[in-house]
């Protein structure tokens, strides 16, 4: 039988995973984003962190937010708009260009954790999938990216997080647009 669940449940999982082991092992934290590892020049427990801050939360309510944002939009989108494989390939372009960029332009001490960023990533791409069929819903959409932004002035909100993560949603959409789509409809033609 075919396994229909979409990747999106199994990143809900996967976070649901590293939610429950913060309670039992509150040392996994080393993985937030940070220069640590690339300063110590190692590379390989920086690419591993990479993925791995994603799936890091601040507790259950982090996690429970996000759950619920996952599955009302990266689900839409994965089903509709963007199929499995390219749903994964949007998954490791946004967290390798986010991650690289806010590594290299935040300050040394700088911890994130990223599965808040990803969900702006997927409005963005939202928001531009919305416009290209002129439905006017779009624009409270940009609201609430705008609003998403503003919330740096909060304790612990990484702005360039969020923002790289918007731009990086933005950068995968006009790609698809631009490369992906009429290859994938030259090849089944």
């Amino acid at each position: 039988m075919k396994n229909n669940y979409p990747i999106s449940y199994i990143l809900i999982f996967i976070s649901f995973i590293f939610t429950i082991i913060w309670y039992i092992i509150p040392d996994i934290y080393v993985f937030w984003l940070n220069k640590y590892f690339l300063n110590n020049w190692n590379y390989t427990i920086f690419f591993l962190q990479l993925f791995l801050s994603v799936f890091l939360h601040w507790g259950f309510f982090h996690f429970f937010f996000n759950s619920i944002f996952i599955y009302m939009f990266w689900t839409s989108l994965e089903l509709f708009v963007l199929w499995r494989k390219k749903y994964l390939i949007f998954f490791i372009f946004i967290v390798l260009f986010n991650g690289i960029l806010v590594t290299i332009l935040s300050w040394d001490n700088t911890n994130t954790i990223w599965i808040s960023g990803f969900c702006m990533a997927i409005l963005s791409y939202y928001v531009l999938e919305l416009r290209s069929k002129n439905n006017p819903d779009y624009k409270w959409w940009i609201t609430a990216i705008i609003l998403n932004l503003l919330i740096w002035f909060m304790p612990w909100i990484s702005l360039l997080g969020h923002l790289f993560w918007v731009i990086g949603g933005i950068l995968f959409y006009l790609y698809n647009k631009e490369f992906l789509r009429p290859r994938m409809v030259w090849e089944a033609n």
